[in-house]
């Protein structure tokens, strides 16, 4: 077993106003433990199974557990999740009665389940486990060891990437996607001396679909983030944004609006600099990645033939 050395680290000084401090258990090499958090449904799970399989080939040597939540999965694929090693399955909290309920989110009949308010559940529950986690959605592929970006987040307590451009100059803003219920009882009621700035065209989106967060962003914003689950009109594209139907965005609009509210970096896609000086190469687009790229947004894209030959079963060890 493992031999583990316990240091103390007060995670909840600056960002958030909470004094509770969080321990943290290093291995024997001084590396952190990695604590990752997913979700998925019977659709996605193959995307999912990619993505365990990513990151038993490039990010066993330090992982402590990939929490996996049921958003509607059969029988058959919960059992052979099951006996995966270093994966746990875990039911989400009910929030909201609708919360995994498909909903039709555009015009060309796309469905998702509960607009996506299950992630900050997701989010707030792996947080209330681990003393910080790596959200992943299902869609995305490690590629390296993440030892660097996990120290990068307990240091500075976050990772937030950028979600890129509309078009030259523009970025995915606010804005353009923001519906009249969150105008009415976020910005308005929460954020209104900052109304300006979150809906001005330069203040950019981030990247809802990966998220290293500790507990020092906790109470500003997991929290604040899990609460909004108790309101699902938060969430529905109403058609109101002035993108109209399809531009809602769901979490991600949310997600940014606390995050800007507070200033949070948002990393930029392709080469970033991490706090602690280390760079690191993050894409989605599949003509930029190669053997310099750490995490690939793929979204169901198969990099080299995929990882599914890579997960690792209990009875192998």
């Amino acid at each position: 077993m493992i031999k583990k050395i316990l240091l103390i680290i007060g995670l909840f000084g600056g960002i958030s106003n909470s004094s509770t401090s969080q321990t943290i258990i290093r291995m024997e090499d001084n590396a952190l433990p990695h604590y990752f958090c997913t979700a998925s449904d019977e659709r996605y799970y193959p995307c999912l199974l990619n993505l365990i399989g990513s990151i038993h080939k490039f990010d066993w040597k330090h992982l402590e557990e990939i929490a996996v939540f049921n958003l509607g999965m059969t029988t058959k694929q919960l059992n052979k999740l099951k006996k995966m090693s270093k994966v746990q399955v875990y039911e989400v909290e009910m929030t909201h009665p609708d919360l995994l309920k498909y909903f039709e989110t555009n015009p060309y009949g796309k469905k998702v389940r509960g607009y996506y308010a299950w992630k900050p559940v997701a989010i707030k529950q792996a947080l209330d486990m681990f003393p910080y986690i790596l959200y992943l959605d299902a869609g995305v592929t490690i590629l390296k060891p993440l030892d660097d970006l996990f120290e990068s987040i307990v240091s500075k307590g976050y990772f937030l990437l950028h979600c890129g451009y509309a078009a030259p100059g523009r970025p995915h803003n606010v804005g353009d996607r923001v519906t009249k219920p969150v105008i009415e009882k976020v910005i308005d009621k929460h954020f209104i001396d900052q109304k300006e700035y979150l809906l001005d065209f330069q203040t950019p989106m981030l990247s809802a679909a990966i998220q290293g967060l500790s507990h020092k962003v906790y109470d500003s914003y997991v929290l604040p983030m899990y609460e909004t689950t108790y309101d699902m009109q938060l969430y529905e594209d109403d058609k109101s944004a002035i993108l109209g139907w399809g531009a809602g965005r769901h979490d991600q609009t949310l997600y940014t609006i606390f995050a800007q509210a507070q200033k949070l970096e948002l990393y930029p896609q392709g080469w970033l600099t991490l706090d602690n000086g280390i760079k690191m190469h993050y894409h989605w687009d599949k003509s930029l990645i190669g053997d310099h790229t750490t995490i690939y947004h793929s979204r169901g894209d198969l990099y080299q033939g995929g990882f599914l030959k890579n997960i690792i079963f209990k009875e192998k060890i």
